[in-house]
């Protein structure tokens, strides 16, 4: 099981959006998906018809997750542990026995998927750090705003600081997401946010559509409305979880084929 973070330091940017579209595209790339919603239940609400009976505060016990890895095998899926009030209680647990509970109960299940995408809260946490520790790779969306060079510099140094404890975990990229390429102070970021971290940014941006707004709120990928204007929010979904299924070797694909 390969296990992709969605992550930054700011709420807003498109987190859950770019974590659920992951984890639909793998699904639709034949894939066996977990989701985990580490955050305050966005994602939850979003794939709630994947919900498979298990809390996310349970994944920090030392006690088995029952449930899951009896699951079917073969053939794609989606399931999602979702996210409850009990995971406030982690600021209590020492940031080491976190990591080695998620790290044991994700390799427990490890079996059961091919692909896990976790959906974080913004900020620095004992979830976040616990997360990153589990994890192949990560990817931090980022809005186009005055304040992102500077969150940009700060989620780095977080990734950076989790490398020093996962040397494997693989940096995907600072993805322009929610990019509202009709309003110049966003346009003139992005250019700024391009020669600061150029060499780190994702070869493609995610634009400010309604259309994402409202697939999420309908529970599905945006590639399956029906409006003219859901198009081009399409197109770039589909790049995104081809990218990312490339980059942790799920899939074989041409970025340009994921249309």
């Amino acid at each position: 099981m390969k296990t992709a973070v969605v992550a930054q330091g700011k709420g807003g940017v498109g987190k859950t959006a770019t974590a659920a579209h992951i984890a639909w595209y793998g699904v639709e790339s034949g894939l066996r998906v977990l989701a985990i919603d580490l955050d305050t239940g966005n994602l939850s609400k979003s794939l709630t018809a994947a919900a498979c009976g298990i809390a996310a505060s349970q994944l920090f016990s030392p006690s088995e997750v029952i449930g899951l890895a009896a699951k079917p095998a073969d053939g794609p899926r989606l399931d999602l542990i979702v996210a409850d009030r009990l995971l406030a209680n982690l600021i209590y647990m020492p940031l080491d026995q976190a990591r080695e509970n998620l790290s044991s109960q994700m390799a427990k299940l490890s079996d059961a998927y091919d692909l896990c995408v976790i959906d974080t809260a913004p900020g620095l946490s004992i979830a976040l750090g616990s997360a990153l520790h589990a994890a192949d790779a990560v990817i931090a969306p980022v809005e186009m705003e005055v304040y992102s060079i500077e969150g940009i510099k700060d989620m780095l140094g977080i990734i950076l600081m989790a490398k020093e404890i996962n040397p494997d975990l693989q940096f995907l990229g600072i993805l322009p997401s929610r990019v509202d390429l009709r309003n110049p102070r966003q346009v003139q970021i992005l250019a700024q946010v391009q020669e600061a971290h150029g060499n780190l940014l994702t070869p493609f941006k995610v634009g400010l559509r309604s259309s994402v707004a409202d697939a999420l709120a309908l529970g599905q990928p945006v590639w399956k409305s029906r409006k003219t204007s859901a198009r081009a929010a399409a197109t770039e979904m589909r790049q995104m979880g081809a990218y990312i299924l490339n980059k942790l070797g799920l899939i074989n694909e041409n970025l340009g084929d994921a249309q």
